[in-house]
């Protein structure tokens, strides 16, 4: 059957070589040539094409048929490109290149697959940690029979944050074309983020304060307002003393808003400050103050990346710590959504 597609695949030279030699005696005959020199002339030429052709085709033959065959053999078909040797001939080349580099190219997709599924059931595994503890202190207030409503609601809260991150976490590998980008009021989403964390930060005496505020920016709301939850999540959990203190401001730039979340809690060490956005990263005040994923920052980081801002953090250990955005300004783009 491959002898027969073989032949079948070059039949077009084939007839090209008949027509070939067909005005070869033409000219020949035209030119007053003897004739016992064309026919020797194309005897020749034809032993050659011959012999040449059925070499070619043996060697295609014996190189596609232990093809085909280690491929019927193979339990892990992706594995053929390992057993295929280079067969000598320009196609056969070819296609050995072609497999490896697409056995290579699926390896490393198999092996980022199987890195973020290893990152996520480690996540997956430090959150189930993090969740109990808000679960486990509602049990205790059931089984006791308190009925302290602030504190259900400070636990339910709790709840309700980490399974928004994990939700979050999921959906950062989204495709860019998923997001709502439009005009966002920054004074509406920090008010939004403020009235859903309003029982914590009552319960942990935060004074708030937000200057110039009220302007927008062009992002998509939902991501925003996560971000911020996790600004305001991190400040409670690294508070400092009986009180605690939020400030947002923003800063115009002629080419960008700068957003900056402020919290006086004990702050971070100036060795972890650049590591904060690396993935489960919780540094030495996340090891001495509470079990953390580190997987906030990580998100947000890599939700500004996808939506076009930047962020970073600058911190004093002991004093502050301020988390800042810098929201990109595009006239033209703003002019569109308007």
């Amino acid at each position: 059957m491959m002898g027969k597609k073989y032949w079948m695949g070059r039949l077009g030279w084939l007839l090209a070589l008949l027509v070939q030699m067909a005005l070869v005696v033409m000219l020949g005959m035209a030119l007053q040539v003897n004739v016992a020199y064309i026919i020797s002339v194309l005897f020749l030429e034809l032993v050659v094409v011959i012999w040449h052709e059925l070499l070619q085709a043996h060697k295609r033959h014996v190189f596609y048929t232990d093809l085909y065959h280690k491929l019927e053999e193979l339990d892990k078909k992706y594995l053929l490109s390992e057993m295929v040797e280079e067969p000598g001939f320009f196609e056969g080349d070819v296609l050995c290149d072609v497999l490896y580099e697409s056995h290579k190219s699926m390896n490393e997709h198999v092996g980022e697959s199987k890195r973020s599924m290893k990152d996520f059931k480690e996540y997956v595994e430090l959150w189930i940690h993090e969740i109990k503890l808000p679960i486990s202190a509602l049990s205790l207030m059931i089984y006791n029979e308190k009925m302290d409503l602030a504190g259900y609601r400070r636990q339910v809260e709790k709840v309700s944050g980490y399974v928004e991150q994990i939700l979050y976490y999921v959906r950062a590998d989204a495709s860019e074309k998923d997001f709502s980008m439009k005009q966002c009021s920054l004074e509406q989403l920090i008010n939004a983020v403020l009235k859903d964390h309003k029982d914590t930060l009552i319960a942990e005496h935060f004074t708030i304060e937000k200057k110039g505020t009220d302007v927008s920016v062009v992002s998509d709301a939902k991501w925003v307002q996560f971000m911020l939850g996790q600004m305001i999540h991190n400040s409670v959990k690294y508070k400092r003393g009986d009180k605690g203190y939020l400030g947002f401001s923003v800063e115009e730039e002629e080419r960008s808003v700068v957003l900056t979340v402020e919290d006086h809690g004990i702050g971070v060490a100036a060795g972890d400050v650049k590591r904060v956005f690396d993935k489960s990263f919780t540094g030495e005040n996340g090891r001495k103050v509470a079990a953390s994923t580190g997987m906030g920052l990580f998100i947000c980081r890599k939700m500004c990346r996808k939506l076009g801002h930047e962020i970073w953090m600058e911190s004093e250990e002991g004093a502050w710590t301020k988390v800042k955005v810098r929201f990109g300004k595009d006239d033209y783009y703003l002019d569109i959504l308007k």
